[in-house]
């Protein structure tokens, strides 16, 4: 009776774990989409979206991912897999490899009766490394910066891609023409409520923007996420993982995100010029790396976050 209650509850009401089991038979139907032969399919750590490690029975390992039903949708999750596909054709950067299709789609949408709607699902060949954490250094974190410019001057190149907005206020503002409209920030602040510190932190953030600009050395497609949790390190080289959240924004976005991260560590000050010089061993461009342009989009991404 227990079995077959937790199969036919709604989906909504089950916790992580019975929503993962169900996810689990939608990600194998999903895996026939693919030329690998399958050994093993393990549940990986439950973010906004839910992975799965898949041992493959040639020897390789990848990572299956089940997109949730409320963040970017199939073009954008396609236009997301092709920039990656760009960096691992064009660039050196340890990156994660889309897998294509038998139909050679970067994408598959699967369906399970178990779950309320489609999912759109991606393979990717699987990054090697550790999670460094509270024991980042000086030499590690130059080398997420070096890695951040190469990936912005390869986003630079990348127009056209189906991607919103980094920087988008909320969820409502991503629907908007101007995520910072009168309307967004409206809703921003009474969703806080109340908070005027909303307004001052917008108001701020635009005036970066106009200043910086929208050309090419300071604006383009960018990681939108690069926290510790997205980068690793293996054999001394800087890997970055989970695009999800890849947009467009200014560079400084990235830059600020990783940055403000670092701020419960003791060795924070030290950590942050480290990536800042790495950054500008490759782009040596001072607007982008400016203490207040910085400043700026760390508030803004704190207010984000928030109102999530």
């Amino acid at each position: 009776m227990a079995d077959f209650q937790a199969n036919t509850r709604p989906f909504a009401e089950l916790d992580r774990a019975g929503r993962t089991r169900r996810l689990r038979r939608l990600a194998e139907a999903a895996l026939t989409a693919y030329d690998v032969p399958v050994a093993r399919l393990t549940p990986l750590a439950h973010g906004q979206n839910t992975a799965f490690r898949i041992d493959g029975a040639d020897g390789h390992r990848y990572v299956l991912r089940v997109q949730r039903p409320d963040g970017p949708g199939t073009a954008q999750v396609r236009a997301e897999m092709t920039w990656l596909a760009a960096l691992n054709r064009d660039t050196g950067l340890v990156v994660p490899r889309p897998v294509p299709t038998r139909e050679n789609d970067l994408v598959t949408v699967v369906a399970d009766p178990a779950v309320p709607e489609p999912r759109t699902c991606v393979l990717c060949h699987w990054v090697d490394g550790r999670f460094v954490e509270e024991r980042l250094s000086a030499p590690q974190l130059y080398a997420v910066g070096e890695f951040a410019a190469r990936l912005h001057r390869h986003g630079a190149r990348m127009n056209g891609l189906d991607r919103g907005r980094v920087d988008d206020l909320t969820g409502f503002g991503r629907t908007q023409v101007d995520g910072f409209s009168a309307a967004v920030v409206e809703r921003a602040v009474a969703l806080a409520g109340g908070d005027e510190r909303i307004r001052e932190a917008v108001a701020r953030a635009r005036a970066v923007r106009a200043g910086l600009g929208y050309g090419a050395d300071v604006f383009g497609l960018v990681h939108g996420d690069l926290r510790q949790e997205n980068y690793l390190v293996h054999r001394g080289r800087v890997g970055v993982i989970d695009f999800d959240d890849c947009g467009f924004g200014h560079y400084a976005y990235d830059l600020a995100v990783a940055l403000d991260a670092l701020g419960h560590l003791p060795q924070r000050e030290a950590l942050r010029e480290a990536l800042l010089e790495g950054y500008r061993s490759v782009l040596p461009a001072t607007a982008t790396t400016d203490p207040e342009v910085l400043g700026a989009f760390a508030e803004l991404r704190r207010v984000q976050l928030r109102l999530r």
